[in-house]
């Protein structure tokens, strides 16, 4: 079972922040939300939603590695930690196209499945 750690995503958003040149309020407002909720996310206090999650890690260019998320845990294999990354990494606009794309090639595997093509 995955555990996490709130304390440790703040700390590594933290540090990925500072060695950045971000101050909090800067980073807070490229990520959309205010310097307080940063704030309780770096120090622990919050575990961040899933949204403001990723929009801060694409900002900070962070990896899943850098929160100790790795294919060395048989939980998670290097297939799904590479496409995370990409995920983490990559801007809104080609995420949308990655969705759709996944979802065809989804469908075209079920029809597949079912010999219907």
């Amino acid at each position: 079972m995955f555990c996490i750690d709130k304390k440790n995503i703040g700390t590594v958003i933290k540090q990925a922040r500072k060695k950045a040149g971000l101050k909090q309020y800067e980073l807070a407002e490229l990520a959309g939300f205010s310097e307080k909720h940063l704030c309780r996310i770096e120090n622990g206090k919050y575990l961040p939603k899933l949204e403001h999650f990723l929009i801060i890690v694409s900002i900070l260019k962070l990896r899943l590695e850098d929160f100790g998320i790795n294919a060395i845990n048989k939980e998670i294999s290097e297939n799904k930690v590479e496409l995370i990354n990409k995920i983490l990494t990559t801007d809104d606009k080609l995420i949308k196209i990655y969705i759709e794309v996944y979802e065809n090639m989804d469908k075209i595997i079920n029809l597949a499945k079912n010999k219907l093509i």
